[in-house]
This record gives C-alpha cells, structure tokens and sequence, in this order.
C-alpha cells in the first residue's frame, strides 16, 4: 500500500461551515467517501479539520497513484475540488523512512 496525504484549503466565503452550497457538497462528499473508497482499494485512515484555517489535512492509504487519482476523479469529490485548492502527495511513515536511511 502506498500512504497519500491530501492537503485542502479554501476561502472563509466557501468554508461549509458559512456557505450553505459548500455545506451540501461537503456532506455529499463525506457521505460518498467510503463507498468510493471501497470501490477504489482505498483506505481512509483519518481526516482532519483546522477550522480556523480553512484547511483540511486527510490520509489515505491506496494500491497506487493512478487509483488515487481515479478516486479523486470522481464527481462526488471533483466538486469537493470546485471550491478547496487540494494537494495529493505521497508520504511514507516513519518506519518506512527508517528503513530508506538504513
């Protein structure tokens, strides 16, 4: 399995918690979530939320890129990607670091 850390932002005027539109695709989406997931291979380990901030930092653990990417291409979350500027990049955890610089 490959880790993926998907790092979102977005304006204080699209933040779900001000905007009743958003607040209907940020529903859908985390509504929709494990199923694409499941459909993909993918798991979610955790999501988290820095409201202040209008930041959203999620890790998922995914065969590879490409079923990442076909998950995140999905039009459930392609309009969770309408309002947030995302970033997905790969990460490795500590023992897998360890054993790089072993």
């Amino acid at each position: 399995m490959s880790h993926f850390v998907v790092i979102s932002r977005h304006t204080a005027e699209s933040c779900p918690l001000n905007n009743g539109k958003t607040r209907q695709i940020a529903l859908d989406a985390m509504a929709a979530l494990p199923g694409l997931a499941k459909k993909y291979g993918i798991t979610v380990v955790g999501s988290w939320s820095v409201n202040p901030e209008h930041l959203i930092v999620q890790v998922f653990d995914a065969v590879n890129l490409d079923s990442m990417l076909k998950f995140s291409m999905e039009p459930a979350l392609l309009k969770w990607w309408s309002f947030n500027t995302s970033e997905i990049k790969p990460a490795t955890t500590l023992e897998e670091t360890i054993k790089f610089l072993e």
